[in-house]
């Protein structure tokens, strides 16, 4: 690897007496300065930054931390990058170690916000006002447009400790139903929960694959995603306020409310009585693609590949399958949209220890550079992709792309995909000349006038929740069961009703302290009512750009 480096000038005689004469007016200081400045203008600085391994780099591509990216990176770059990978999920415990041993990486890269709110209650991050203000380029402008960054990156001092990203507004949950069924049947699709309810069930009952067998199920509710949607349907996602007042919905009526729809399905025979073992949804999807449910509560969408390959998948196991994906059905406490793929994101903060944070703000001002953005997404322009008029990337080889491009998605963490095209925001580019890519960009079309609709509440309100003071996060771990009991009840019957479910979870929150938790959100919306990002401004505010 090549870096600049100064070459070694002879000077005659008379070239140096010239010099000589030319400072003869400078005092030692200035020219003790003189020097200094020249040194530091080209210095070349050198950090070091963390780096998920996600054990995909294959060996003749060399390592995560070692690799043609990284040598690119370093090339490119304006300062010397050490990379220092951890496993994608050891990497918070690891540096927990690192940190109380004084030897944590100048940059901090990562996903888990609560990681951060650790970092600066144990005051390991450093501030970056000043060092955006007076050393930024590329990011500064970058929060001149989108102050978000600026405001989701503060802590309760009122300081920024986070560097962000913008992601664009894109859909996450999706409700996906077989329309060939609902055809079948004679069915329209479903606009209120009880609607829902009904065809889920005529689903399960009426055969409407057609084979002679009950072995349909109406729709799932296992797994993450699928409990999303349940929650979005009843107002139960997340905190909101209500004339002026916070409501916990998860100790609430919109909890019980969301259990006993489930438990009606479970009593009914409605859904897989398996459900609780599905956390992953992996049983679900296979009863998708193979034709044996009726509604899919999924996620993913364009910038996730599994989403169309499931789709894809169904087209080809059952002949004639058609979907479509509808609103969230109205449910007793309105009608919402559902989670999304947050449209900001905060994944970096600097070690308070760092030695030399300006060339850290330096390397952060090259990620965020639209040629950075570009190059780490599809790769290097004339050998990986050529643009179109639109500045759309068309791969040049999609199989070499496949194996060169291995590498890139962790260094790309802080990329503001969002400021790119529209076309360029996405992950998996449908090809229309595919008829199956076509009709799954009209499905998702679909979605999302149905899932950005500013005619619904958002199911997920407030972007920039705070988070907990370390005594609050103790208490918070120890309500964990709430989410046990609630799923107790849907499988219990008469035995433990959604009532007691209800009575149970309030005694657990008082008798833990959950009220102080609520207390503290509840402050913060009352003396934070300027900083709050509503995600419906956010929204419409990123959809306009």
């Amino acid at each position: 690897m090549k870096h600049p480096f100064m070459k070694s000038v002879s000077l005659s005689l008379t070239a140096l007496f010239v010099a000589a004469t030319l400072f003869a007016g400078c005092s030692s200081e200035d020219n003790s300065k003189a020097s200094s400045e020249t040194e530091d203008s080209s210095k070349r600085g050198s950090i070091s930054a963390t780096l998920y391994d996600r054990g995909k780099v294959p060996p003749e591509a060399g390592t995560i931390d070692n690799n043609i990216w990284t040598e690119w990176m370093n090339e490119k770059g304006p300062v010397d990058v050490k990379f220092v990978p951890f496993p994608r999920f050891e990497q918070v415990q690891k540096l927990n170690l690192l940190f109380a041993s004084g030897d944590a990486p100048d940059l901090i890269l990562e996903y888990d916000g609560g990681f951060f709110n650790q970092l600066y209650a144990q005051k390991q991050l450093l501030p970056l006002d000043d060092l955006i203000a007076e050393h930024s380029t590329s990011y500064k402008e970058l929060t001149e447009k989108y102050p978000q960054l600026l405001t989701l990156g503060q802590k309760d001092d009122g300081k920024t400790y986070n560097f962000g990203r913008i992601l664009g507004a894109k859909n996450n949950d999706y409700i996906l139903v077989r329309k060939d069924w609902l055809t079948k049947l004679q069915l329209e699709a479903p606009k209120t929960v009880d609607e829902l309810f009904q065809i889920a069930k005529s689903f399960r009952e009426n055969d409407p694959d057609g084979n002679g067998q009950k072995d349909t199920f109406g729709m799932n509710i296992g797994g993450a995603s699928a409990e999303s949607v349940v929650n979005s349907m009843f107002n139960n996602a997340s905190r909101f306020v209500k004339d002026g007042k916070l409501v916990n919905p998860n100790i609430g009526e919109q909890a019980k409310a969301a259990v006993q729809f489930q438990k009606d399905l479970f009593d009914a025979g409605i859904i897989d009585k398996d459900f609780l073992t599905d956390k992953n949804g992996e049983k679900a999807k296979q009863d998708w693609v193979n034709g044996k449910l009726g509604f899919y509560f999924a996620s993913g969408g364009v910038d996730s590949a599994s989403l169309l390959d499931e789709y894809k998948s169904l087209l080809k196991n059952v002949q004639g399958a058609e979907v479509l994906a509808i609103p969230v059905p109205a449910g007793p406490f309105g009608q919402f949209n559902p989670g999304f793929k947050s449209p900001i994101q905060m994944t970096g903060g600097i070690n308070a220890n760092a030695k030399d944070p300006v060339a850290v703000m330096k390397y952060i001002d090259f990620l965020v550079e639209k040629d950075t953005i570009m190059t780490l997404k599809n790769g290097i322009k004339g050998e990986h992709y050529t643009l179109d008029s639109e500045g759309i990337a068309t791969p040049i080889d999609p199989e070499k792309n496949k194996k060169d491009l291995v590498g890139t998605l962790d260094l790309s963490i802080m990329s503001s995909i969002g400021t790119l095209p529209k076309g360029e925001q996405v992950s998996v580019k449908l090809d229309p000349s595919i008829p199956e890519e076509k009709q799954f960009a009209e499905i998702l079309a679909a979605a999302n006038a149905a899932y950005f609709n500013p005619a619904n509440d958002y199911a997920y309100p407030i972007t920039n929740w705070p988070g907990l003071p370390s005594d609050l996060q103790i208490i918070d771990k120890s309500v964990a069961t709430i989410n046990d009991m609630w799923k107790k009840s849907i499988v219990s019957g008469n035995k433990y009703t959604s009532d007691q479910a209800l009575a149970d979870v309030q005694d657990l929150w008082k008798k833990s302290g959950g009220q102080q938790i609520d207390q503290f959100y509840s402050d913060w919306i009352t003396n934070n009512s300027d900083k709050i990002i509503y995600n419906r401004d956010f929204i419409e505010m990123i959809n306009e750009q």
